[in-house]
């Protein structure tokens, strides 16, 4: 959980591999138009992905987006570095040597793609002492199958209010926040350079926290799709909604999920995937994994971790939980398959998704009209 973006050198990366040819087009709503996606929803789709940090709310946002083809050739990934969201003081104890870092598959400030779209467009919410990249391995995901992806990081609930650098508070008004600059761009718009971009679809998705923060979100009829990542939703029959869990979370699930799934309204399904954590539906168990990850390694440099935090940083990576190679294909697949679904208006993505259960998902549909 200890992760985050800012302007610390980062050690030299790997070059992103030029885009492959342009793809036919592909499922869209209405007049957009958009780039064909792979029928395998696990894979990456045909946009290289352009990130921008903006000031939007108030608060510092990532947004990552369909970037114009070739315009990644030869540039640099971003890696996120975990000090900049700490309190300065306990950021400072932690040397440039033995930093962790989350390596973003996206690059800095790309041009977005604008002979392509509008785009639907996905706000997300983080999990409790976490930032706005922390699931990058999804956001990324989603933004190269045709899809801009909004996170903002949310005041009082973050990685520093977890270790005493801010006062902790829930910010309910974040999602509706984000949601209003959405709707309109305002005197100075943090979006302006994806503006003309932006279709009306929205999704809202979340982690633990989040995604109980998004579900204070009603009577937004531009929300199709709401997504619910190892947290605490009620599915209305209004949205499509997807709540997805893991066997192994100590935190958020219960097998009596399942069995209460079955009086779900229309238009829910619920995901539940073999042997994942809490922490599955993030990129926080690869930071620093080779030196214990990233709660040892602020520890070992005289960072106090609070119990709570300590224990919420190993769920889901834990040697008895399913390795991220394993979850990561699954995770991906059944998110951007209900936002193809309903975003793309994409008919296909029904049966893929039906297709993902197995022994690596369990997966309740409850399709339909709202009743």
């Amino acid at each position: 959980m200890l992760v985050a973006c800012g302007s610390t050198p980062a050690p030299p990366v790997v070059a992103m591999a030029p885009a492959s040819a342009p793809a036919p087009a592909g499922a869209a709503c209405g007049t957009a138009s958009l780039l064909a996606s792979p029928a395998d929803l696990a894979a990456r789709g045909p946009w290289s992905v352009g990130v921008r940090t903006v000031v939007a709310a108030g608060m510092v946002t990532e947004v990552w987006y369909p970037a114009k083809p070739g315009s990644a050739e030869g540039a640099a990934t971003v890696r996120y570095d975990l000090r900049t969201v700490m309190p300065p003081a306990e950021a400072a104890k932690i040397p440039d040597a033995d930093n962790g870092w989350l390596p973003c598959d996206c690059v800095r400030d790309l041009p977005i793609d604008d002979t392509h779209g509008p785009y639907p467009v996905v706000v997300f919410l983080h999990g409790a002492a976490s930032f706005r990249a922390q699931s990058a391995f999804l956001m990324t995901h989603w933004a190269s199958r045709g899809f801009v992806v909004v996170a903002p990081d949310l005041p009082g609930v973050g990685l520093k209010a977890a270790l005493g650098g801010e006062d902790q508070s829930a910010p309910l008004g974040a999602a509706l926040a984000v949601l209003d600059v959405l709707a309109s761009a305002g005197e100075e718009d943090p979006l302006a350079f994806a503006r003309a971009s932006l279709g009306p679809q929205r999704a809202l998705a979340g982690h633990s926290l989040g995604s109980m923060l998004s579900s204070t979100v009603a009577d937004r009829p531009e929300v199709e799709v709401r997504i619910a990542l190892a947290g605490l939703a009620q599915p209305d029959g209004v949205a499509s909604w997807l709540v997805l869990a893991g066997d192994h979370d100590g935190i958020a699930y219960s097998p009596e999920l399942v069995t209460n799934f079955a009086d779900a309204p229309a238009r829910s399904r619920l995901g539940v995937v073999s042997g994942a954590g809490h922490l599955a539906f993030s990129d926080l168990c690869g930071v620093g994994a080779d030196r214990g990850g990233s709660i040892a390694i602020a520890k070992a440099h005289g960072v106090a971790v609070p119990p709570l935090l300590e224990s919420l940083a190993t769920d889901g990576c834990r040697p008895t939980d399913a390795p991220f190679a394993t979850t990561a294909p699954v995770i991906r697949a059944l998110t951007v398959g209900v936002l193809e679904e309903k975003l793309r208006c994409d008919p296909a993505a029904t049966a893929a998704i039906s297709a993902l259960a197995g022994p690596a998902l369990t997966l309740v549909e409850r399709l339909g009209q709202p009743e």
